[in-house]
């Protein structure tokens, strides 16, 4: 089996009332929560309100999730196309980003707990040192991140790096697609989460950073410091 995506349903008449429902301290707002995992939304009874009020409610929602694909519906009747065989999870599709997946300028007023953070540059990482880093903020900041995705220049290699995950559970790796002649080499990664360190997954990221020649060549025979005195 494999999860093909996150499908949330939203109430149009409610979805506002629900994501600005106060809880008490230690208690998360399930709606929020499951508006910022969700990969599909249906934004479901819209017969029920104005047509005016539909895109402010959108706006509302991308605040919290900039890359969900959001479908207008009653009765929750949208083409299965648009549900099914969506790979979600699969690292080739998510080079196909939307256009807003570095859109996160938004503040989110209504609940500042909840937001978003990313960051793009051309140049090159350091793939051992991305790994790492990764690692630690999995263990660090995991309990908080939603979602989080990226597409990743690494020195030395011509395939792009594509990394996806939902909380603690992480994927990411060379994808069969490659950097295209004369394309800039750009890495652009987006976080969705509750108390975001934002400084720190931005120092954290750029700190892998690396210039393109590599320190030896693919193939070269090295001399490496494997314990306290082996080499």
């Amino acid at each position: 089996y494999t999860l093909d995506g996150i499908i949330t349903v939203t109430d149009a008449k409610h979805i506002i009332t629900r994501l600005d429902d106060e809880k008490p301290e230690g208690v998360e707002n399930e709606a929020v929560e499951q508006v910022a995992f969700a990969d599909r939304i249906l934004l479901n009874k819209t017969d029920l309100v104005e047509e005016a009020e539909l895109a402010p409610i959108e706006e509302r929602l991308k605040t919290i999730n900039p890359t969900v694909k959001i479908f207008r519906c009653e009765k929750s009747k949208v083409n299965p196309l648009h549900l099914i065989g969506i790979e979600a999870f699969s690292l080739e599709k998510t080079l196909e980003m939307d256009p807003e997946f570095l859109n996160t300028d938004a503040e989110h007023e209504h609940d500042p707990s909840v937001s978003s953070c990313s960051i793009k540059f051309e140049g090159f990482l350091n793939v051992e040192m991305l790994s790492m880093w990764i690692g630690e903020i999995i263990q660090t900041m995991g309990a908080n991140l939603f979602r989080y995705k990226g597409v990743l220049s690494v020195a030395g290699k011509k395939e792009k790096f594509v990394f996806q995950g939902v909380g603690m559970l992480f994927s990411g790796g060379f994808v069969t697609a490659q950097w295209a002649e004369g394309e800039p080499r750009e890495c652009r990664f987006v976080f969705i989460g509750k108390n975001l360190d934002k400084t720190a997954l931005i120092d954290g990221f750029t700190a892998c950073k690396c210039s393109e020649e590599l320190r030896f060549k693919v193939g070269d025979k090295v001399l490496a410091r494997v314990g306290d005195s082996e080499y």
